[in-house]
């Protein structure tokens, strides 16, 4: 990995387009820079008065590179932090990542690039420094840097026993000089040794100088004496390969054993082997001379020699071909040292820890390693006191994946997951997810080569819960036609772990005709617009010719709106400005004491402290006087004359400033839903509108407006609709550097506000209505929670006497439900509906039937349909109250309210599985009855949804006709389960149904219940295991000396029915039935005596056959009569001449 992936901004271009607004102020509050090269890569929100900021690019010294800078925000002062790296820690590019732990407070700064030159290559590690509030540096992580890779010690051990000339002794020191030279330009230490009756260590690996080796070599004399190998071994092993006389600990361990003839003490040898196999010391052994030609010597030097024999064990005739071995013993070494052509032992060496890190919960930290084992990436989690951590890796990585890229931790209520990019698997990208389940799959992603998916990922808690509800994955480098870059959104759960579509309704992008790399930067942020829902920021800094943007998305109860509510430009932030957006603080600090939070912005050289407004509500209300329109004039010439009285409420929602103050622009419509000139009511002839300007503060404040109506209007009937629209800019507080107020989305900008007509009632003025309610659950008889998705109650209402005006019903239903839609079948009904606030109050749908005016005689019919939410526990009965009412009197007649209830189930899925260790096969032979076979049958089952009260029935043969069919049937049992009274076969006949389907099971044999009670809760998994011998003694009654049966045990489940349903894809809701068959195979004996004397007497019984044949077809006649001729030609006829006939 080179180092163009520091900044791999410097080369983007972008298209400029302008900004949004909403609540972050684009001019920039604060402006820090410093000259330092990198600084504002990373940039951290330490405390409301300090920032922390990197500079990786700082060559501030030689071989140091990397500050990371504290920065007061009073002042914009700022001064690199003493951060005493170690001697090893050069050119680490410090900064070039950074997160901050949300519960401690404390600061993660890596450095990740940490160059290390080795003889035969350049490695590259990191280390991280936690930085704690009071700018105490921890020490770095890890404490030390790997070792260089292909380290290798060997220690010679030569045979200088008195078989072994001395002529022949200078040939091995000879070998020994020559094989030592091959290894020089590798990171190799030596150490040479003698042995015959004892062992002499000349050098260890401390003492052997390779510099020096001729002479050292050299000075060695030889012993004589017997031959004592595995003494010798021994002592190596203890003595040299030890770290106190210089063995390195991550170095290959070689012994090279040289001998000409059998030891002394072989009866030691495979324990002393043993004992160098406990250490991972790799031994060759190479025998000299005939001495090894037996077997016997072979065999020594085989138990010597590490596995297998062919790769460790040499031969050669005699001392002075030695040589001839020397290439290929180098080349069996160098594998085990590692080639650096092929890669083998590039696992840490190249890691680069650092690279990503992130915070674990009241755990620890983790820190991924994009270039361990061969880039294909890692990362290490370190806790409590772990101070060497195993590097995580993920199953089918490939080379140069570059896992660890970026990291976030997700924790859910009972799970934690680890989310690393890997933005260059198969040059697209891919996201892994770890710790995994079964259920837990790579995010794979499919689309456009070089998007550079995962290159950041972070997850994201919405609703304010402490728990991540969302998984957001950048692809920076994700090409369209006008734009680059995209931010996937995807889920997070429990049971299901990060679940992306990866399709157009998850996803986030810029602006079109922009080519700035939006994904950049991602950072969740506070709820900015207190709508209840934390936010996310988008960083895309090559925008506008590489002058940056930042994207604001709100939260929302289904995630996050794919509608930027505001985009920050770096040209409205500050003139000059570059890569605007390389990074966002992950927190959102209140860094200028206004009681909201600010938005700390890195750039290229500079960060910016961004402010966010106040919000403020605008509530507004139009009232009328006279609050109906009179319906009773009987002169229809003269409009009516009624004032508007238009209030606005101006409400702070996040801070305490009271000076806030806005300018308002309104227009009064009336009557709007009329086309001109058919509108009942107008300002002035063939004008309905009126505009106002005013300027608001936190107060009431109210405006009347003159207008008239129609007297006699045809339609009388449907009320004035009249909409009052305004427009909303925030002013200045008058407080140094004030700002102005957002409006929260929450305050709509257009309201309605009816004027209704009287209600007559004739002579009497009153108006008695007779109404009656009813309602039913359509199609339905229970509600299966976790099943059904909806309830659909059919709500009738009936107006049986005089004209009902404006007539309502109120259908309350329970929390947990949630308002999906009403279908009207019959009448004008309009309906809405507010939902359980946190599961303590019911939901109210209100519906208006028939407005203004419900009429005798009349009936309405609708359909609400709610959705059911499959976590709430609503009890055994569901209960629904339905309520009319209107403007009139009600008869005594009326039925103004019902009530029923409906009776509730919940859904249930457990899964029953045979596990892999099931007995699948055993055979007897036919008419033997006192074998026996161990069989185990095991069932596992788990569950996928609630917790509640189970119970296994597990159901095993244990006797057919009158035959046992365990060995032992007693012994039998099953843990934690209660045995229950025998189940009787269904079938009298056993033997016909079992030569038929071959299945030993309940129908045809008597089988022991068991039953196995417990609690299971979600995601719990139980095993019951069967095991026992079973008999030979069942099979002769079934008649049959070959044959296959399946011994057939099963298991279902059982509940409490009144409050459970299983989930099922049929209609019938039953739980599985889960069998495990287990093949019993019977085969006849052989009798082989019986086959020979068979096979003699059928031979010869042919070739009797065969003659007679033979003899009736005139075979043997034919052949003497022409034997007969052959002998005449011989005699009479002389000469080879044919004899006259007489």
């Amino acid at each position: 990995m080179t180092m163009d992936w520091i900044i791999p901004l410097s080369f983007y271009l972008s298209v400029p387009q302008g900004a949004l607004a909403f609540n972050i102020d684009p001019a920039a509050w604060k402006y820090v820079s410093e000259p330092a090269a990198g600084f504002g890569y990373k940039v951290v929100q330490n405390n409301p008065s300090s920032l922390l900021i990197s500079a990786p690019l700082d060559q501030y010294k030689q071989n140091r590179r990397g500050q990371v800078y504290r920065c007061l925000v009073r002042d914009s002062s700022c001064i690199p932090l003493s951060i005493q790296e170690p001697s090893h820690g050069i050119n680490m590019s410090l900064g070039l990542s950074m997160t901050k732990d949300p519960e401690s407070l404390n600061t993660m700064v890596c450095g990740p690039t940490i160059p290390r030159e080795c003889k035969s290559i350049t490695t590259y590690n990191g280390m991280c420094f936690e930085i704690d509030q009071s700018l105490h540096v921890k020490q770095p992580v890890p404490s030390s840097l790997e070792e260089c890779p292909g380290q290798t010690d060997i220690a010679f051990l030569l045979d200088g026993s008195g078989s072994v000339n001395k002529f022949d002794f200078e040939k091995m020191k000879d070998f020994v000089k020559d094989l030592i030279r091959e290894f020089l330009e590798r990171d190799t230490k030596f150490a040479v040794a003698q042995y015959s009756g004892y062992c002499t260590i000349h050098f260890d690996l401390n003492t052997f100088n390779v510099m020096n080796r001729d002479y050292q070599v050299n000075s060695i004399t030889q012993q004589g004496g017997g031959t004592y190998t595995a003494a010798s071994m021994r002592k190596v092993v203890q003595e040299v390969f030890s770290t106190s006389r210089g063995s390195r600990p991550k170095a290959k361990r070689i012994m090279i054993v040289i001998t000409d003839g059998q030891s002394n003490d072989s009866g030691m040898l495979k324990n002393a082997a043993s004992e160098a196999e406990a250490k991972n010391i790799i031994r060759f052994a190479i025998g000299v001379g005939r001495a090894f030609s037996s077997s016997s010597a072979m065999k020594e030097l085989e138990t010597i020699a590490s596995s297998p024999p062919s790769n460790h064990v040499f031969q050669v005739g005699s001392f002075q071909a030695l040589d001839q071995i020397k290439d290929t013993l180098q080349n069996s070494i160098f594998p085990i040292e590692g080639s650096q052509t092929t890669g083998e032992s590039i696992k840490m060496e190249m890691a680069q820890e650092g690279f990503s890190a992130a915070y674990i919960p009241r755990r620890g930290f983790q820190m991924g390693a994009v270039g361990a084992f061969q880039w294909k990436g890692a990362y290490q989690e370190y806790k409590g006191s772990t101070l060497d951590p195993t590097p995580q890796q993920s199953q089918n990585m490939e080379p140069d994946s570059y896992m660890g890229y970026s990291m976030a931790v997700a924790t859910t209520h009972t799970r934690q997951f680890t989310i690393l990019g890997a933005p260059r698997f198969k040059h697209t990208g891919r996201v892994v997810v770890l710790p995994s389940r079964d259920t837990d799959k790579p995010i794979e992603y499919s689309g456009q080569i070089g998007a550079y998916f995962g290159a950041e990922v972070c997850a994201m808690d919405v609703n304010k819960d402490s728990y991540s509800d969302l998984v957001l994955i950048s692809a920076p480098m994700f090409t369209d036609r006008d734009r680059e870059g995209r931010v996937y959104v995807c889920t997070i759960n429990d049971r299901s772990g990060v679940a992306c579509q990866l399709n157009a309704e998850m996803t986030l992008v810029g602006d079109a005709g922009q080519m700035g790399r939006f994904g950049t930067s991602l950072a969740p942020l506070p709820d900015l617009n207190m709508d209840g829902f934390n936010d996310l920021a988008v960083g895309a800094p090559l925008e506008n010719d590489g002058q940056g943007s930042v994207y604001i998305f709100h939260g929302t109860s289904s995630g996050i709106s794919k509608i930027k509510s505001q985009k920050i430009s770096a040209s409205d932030v500050q003139s000059g400005l570059k890569y605007f957006g390389l990074s966002i603080s992950q927190t959102s600090l209140d860094m200028s004491l206004d009681s909201l939070p600010d938005l700390a912005v890195g750039s290229k050289g500079a960060v910016l402290l961004l402010r966010s407004r106040p919000i403020v509500t605008l509530m507004a209300r139009v009232s009328f006087n006279p609050p109906k329109i009179p319906t009773n004039q009987v002169d229809c010439s003269t409009p009516l004359r009624n004032i508007a009285k238009v209030c606005f409420t101006m409400t702070r929602q996040t801070t305490d400033t009271k000076d806030l103050q806005a300018k308002i622009n309104y227009t009064l419509t009336l009557d709007v839903t009329r086309q001109a000139p058919n509108y009942r009511a107008y300002i002035s002839p063939k004008i309905r509108e009126e505009t106002n300007t005013i300027t608001l503060r936190l107060q009431e404040q109210c405006f009347s407006h003159n207008f008239f109506i129609e007297a006699c209007p045809e339609d009388s009937l449907n009320e004035l609709s009249n909409e009052l629209d305004f427009t909303f800019e925030g002013l200045p507080t008058t407080s140094p550097g004030g700002l102005s107020s957002s409006l929260s989305p929450r305050s709509p900008t257009s309201t309605y506000h009816p004027l209704g007509f009287e209600i007559n009632c004739g002579a009497d003025n009153n108006c008695i209505d007779n109404l009656k309610v009813d309602f039913n659950f359509t199609r339905s008889s229970e509600v299966r929670v976790g099943i059904d998705e909806v309830i659909n109650v059919t709500v009738s209402v009936e107006s049986r006497e005089e004209n009902s005006y404006n007539s309502h019903v109120i259908l309350k239903y329970p929390a947990g439900l949630s308002f999906r839609k009403f279908t009207i079948l019959q009448g004008r009904v309009e309906c809405n509906s507010s939902d359980s606030v946190g599961n303590v109050m019911w939901g109210l749908s209100d519906c208006t039937i028939d407005k203004p005016i419900f009429k005798s005689d009349s009936k309405a019919l609708l359909v609400i349909s709610y959705g059911i939410d499959r976590n709430t526990q609503f009890g055994q009965m569901m209960t629904f109250i339905a309520n009319a009412s209107s403007g009139n009197t009600h008869s005594p007649k009326s039925e103004l309210s019902k009530v029923k209830e409906i009776g509730v189930k919940y859904s249930i899925f457990v899964v029953i599985k045979r596990n892999e260790d099931s007995t699948s096969y055993v055979n007897f032979t036919a008419g033997k009855n006192d074998l026996q076979k161990h069989v185990k049958q095991s069932f596992e089952v788990e569950n996928y949804e609630r917790g509640f009260n189970l119970t296994v029935i597990i159901k095993v043969p244990m006797k057919l006709g009158d035959k046992d069919i365990w060995a032992d049937p007693n012994g039998i049992q099953i843990q934690g389960c209660q045995r229950h009274k025998n189940e009787e076969p269904t079938a009298t006949e056993f033997v016909d149904q079992l030569q038929k389907n071959h299945a030993v099971d309940c129908s045809v044999a008597n089988c022991g219940v068991f039953m196995c009670k417990s609690f299971i809760r979600n995601l719990d998994r139980n095993s019951y295991n069967i095991t026992g011998n079973l008999s030979s003694q069942w099979i002769e009654q079934i008649g049959l000396e070959s044959a296959q049966f399946n011994l057939v045990s099963s298991a279902t489940v059982d509940y409490d029915r009144n409050q459970y349903i299983y989930y099922s894809s049929d209609s019938k809701n039953n739980p599985p039935i889960q069998k495990i068959e287990t093949q019993v195979e019977v085969y006849p004996e052989v009798n082989f005596t019986k086959g020979v004397i068979g096979g003699v007497v059928g031979g010869l019984l042919l070739l009797a056959l065969i003659t007679a044949g033979l003899y009736k077809a005139g075979f043997f006649k034919s052949q003497l009569k022409q034997m007969m001729q052959n002998t005449s030609e011989d005699g009479p006829g002389g000469d080879g001449e044919a004899a006259s006939p007489e």
